[in-house]
């Protein structure tokens, strides 16, 4: 994205801009590397050389720092031979990253040392005053994904897992808000919908074995033990696909109108005429499901995910029960158009 940006360098101000710099750098032959520099388009070039040349001032009339400060104001950083080299990263962090960059929520560190702490989580992100530590976890495959004796499916077993890694990690930050983020590309097999997640973890202490599907879930009380207080909240990181709900709700609707199904060619002209509408399939939104540990040490403030197509599943107000207690606009507008809607929304 384009950054234009205003810049003072010994008393002069200077109008910056990105695709200038970028242009700029293209041409650049680069002088010699010795501790710093900055990545343009795939080229290492000295962060000082590409300030002298943007700005036409001698190399001796500034330092690294100036040069530092002025290529990052446009979005640009300088890496030193001391950096330490960026973790690799597992797909979930990259929808999760998308999604953060989406909602304005940048101040992000990774693998952050935590004073009075061995534990490295992967991420603290601060917004609104409020701060959380996340580890992220993946749902990669596994050929007994999901089996137990005899076998029968069981949908909690890998998510389970990962609730059991993540309070390991967590287990000696008392006093910070702990959250584990799901992801699941890989393993379709395994549901993350509001109720396998709150049976995976709540199944011994809050919820039925066996969860329903209505909304509301009566809560139960048990022993709660330490380490079940430890995770704050369990979180989905998903693409929501608004575009491929409203073309099924269409096509639902146009059957109701028919009296039947649509032929073949009915259905590939309304595929057609949906190209690049709002029921275009391709089109979706990175979102979060936030499902609040109702036993936790630390709750996940409710002003926090809270966009569009965010949801949010915890303690019903006035009632020990458990259901959906904030649904984005994005969401809320599609579910009122009918009840089809609503059940589309869910599935």
């Amino acid at each position: 994205m384009r950054s234009r940006k205003t810049v003072r360098l010994n008393g002069v101000n200077h109008e910056i801009d990105s695709e200038k710099i970028t242009r700029l750098a293209a041409r650049l032959e680069p002088k010699g590397i010795d501790k710093y520099w900055v990545k343009i388009q795939g080229r290492k070039l000295p962060p000082k050389q590409v300030v002298s040349e943007l700005l036409n001032v001698p190399l001796v009339d500034f330092t690294t720092m100036d040069a530092t400060r002025i290529l990052g104001a446009v979005g640009f950083q300088v890496h030193s031979a001391e950096d330490k080299p960026e973790p690799i990263r597992v797909q979930s962090d990259a929808l999760l990253q998308e999604y953060l960059r989406s909602h304005g929520l940048t101040d992000v560190e990774v693998d952050p040392v935590i004073e009075n702490s061995s534990s490295r989580p992967d991420y603290r992100l601060r917004a609104d005053g409020f701060e959380l530590l996340v580890d992220v976890e993946e749902l990669s495959t596994k050929p007994q994904d999901g089996r137990i004796r005899g076998g029968a499916y069981n949908p909690y077993g890998p998510i389970r897992e990962k609730i059991s890694a993540a309070r390991r990690k967590f287990k000696d930050l008392e006093g910070h808000c702990c959250c584990l983020i799901l992801e699941n590309q890989e393993r379709p097999r395994i549901g993350l919908n509001w109720q396998i997640i709150m049976g995976a973890m709540l199944s011994d202490l809050g919820l039925p074995s066996s969860v329903g599907q209505q909304q509301g879930e009566a809560l139960k009380h048990s022993q709660v033990s330490p380490e079940d207080t430890i995770i704050s909240a369990i979180i989905v990181v998903e693409r929501y696909p608004i575009g491929e709900k409203r073309f099924r709700l269409f096509v639902y609707e146009r059957e109701q109108e028919l009296g039947r199904e649509p032929g073949v060619e009915e259905y590939l002209q309304a595929l057609e005429q949906a190209a690049g509408t709002g029921r275009d399939l391709s089109l979706n939104r990175v979102r979060v499901r936030v499902h609040e540990n109702p036993y936790a040490q630390l709750p996940l403030d409710r002003r926090l995910f809270r966009g569009p197509f965010d949801e949010r599943y915890g303690v019903i107000d006035g009632a020990e029960r458990f259901g959906q207690v904030y649904a984005g606009s994005g969401v809320a507008e599609f579910e009122k158009l009918s009840s089809a809607a609503k059940l589309l929304s869910r599935s």
